[in-house]
């Protein structure tokens, strides 16, 4: 669906099948530090951590 979508608007093949790009090179980082915190936040909830 999207793909058809993206077709429509103009976009080529090679454009949809390129790298994910700049968006998902920033999300990653930025998930791992959110799982980081949440990790070291339940090792302080059970004392493992200070």
């Amino acid at each position: 669906m999207l793909r058809k979508m993206a077709k429509e608007r103009g976009l080529e093949d090679a454009e949809l099948d390129a790298s994910p790009g700049e968006y998902e090179d920033g999300l990653q980082p930025t998930a791992e530090q959110w799982y980081q915190n949440g990790i070291k936040d339940a090792d302080m909830k059970m004392g493992e951590r200070y």
